[in-house]
């Protein structure tokens, strides 16, 4: 799977290796409302293998319909989307 990261996703210090992992082992994942209702999730999980109990990012993520994953957002877990992780 190839994930394309926007620049500006890593202003809250999450790295492509971290921002993959959670893509890929995910915990929780939520469809949302995309923009020209492109397919678009929120994905919840550990920044990497070994990450503390409560170290959690959430990542954004579109699917185009080229089949492009576009990451658009990346940060610490949020408390809107801490029920996904239940």
């Amino acid at each position: 799977m190839f994930l394309e990261i926007e620049d500006s996703v890593r202003k809250h210090g999450c790295t492509d290796a971290e921002i993959t992992y959670v893509v890929m082992h995910h915990i929780g994942r939520q469809g949302i409302r995309g923009v020209d209702n492109q397919a678009t999730f929120i994905f919840v999980g550990h920044p990497r293998a070994g990450a503390l109990e409560h170290d959690y990012l959430e990542v954004g993520v579109a699917k185009w319909k080229d089949g492009t994953l576009q990451v658009f957002h990346a940060m610490t877990l949020s408390s809107k989307w801490q029920r996904l992780i239940y």
